[in-house]
């Protein structure tokens, strides 16, 4: 546990997390850091798993499926082994996460060389994101 010092805005919201107290602002209120909301905002201060959750695997999948032409995870994994722009290392990584990982975040660096190899613009993805998050299987 360690004492952390929050500013919130009108609505409740925290805005602001300092490790000291500030002798200049005395609106701040004294939290643990392991509180869910404090530890929330610490991870992620940019409010970016609310814009884009984390997607099951299952979700990503099978919403690929639902595209026109759908997109198969066997040539997800066939265009990354193409990639020769890759160290055999990074396409190792890809597969492992293509492969292994139960959840995919839409911050990690690996989902945009998914992307390329499954022909989305950047630009769309985000919109795919946030489709495929609400995404129930029939």
């Amino acid at each position: 546990m360690t004492t952390v010092y929050v500013r919130h805005n009108d609505d409740g919201k925290i805005v602001t997390i300092f490790g000291a107290a500030q002798p200049d602002m005395p609106e701040l209120v004294a939290r643990d850091d392991q509180e869910p909301d404090i530890a929330r905002f610490l991870r992620d201060p940019l409010g970016l798993e609310d814009a884009f959750p984390a997607l099951r695997k299952w979700q990503l999948w099978l919403a690929a499926l639902e595209l026109e032409p759908p997109i198969l995870k066997a040539d997800v994994l066939s265009a990354v082994d193409g990639m020769a722009a890759l160290s055999a290392r990074d396409r190792e990584t890809i597969r492992i996460m293509i492969e292994d990982a139960q959840d995919y975040a839409r911050s990690d660096p690996r989902i945009d060389l998914l992307a390329v190899a499954m022909g989305i613009p950047a630009e769309q993805m985000d919109t795919l994101w946030r489709w495929a998050a609400e995404f129930q299987p029939h």
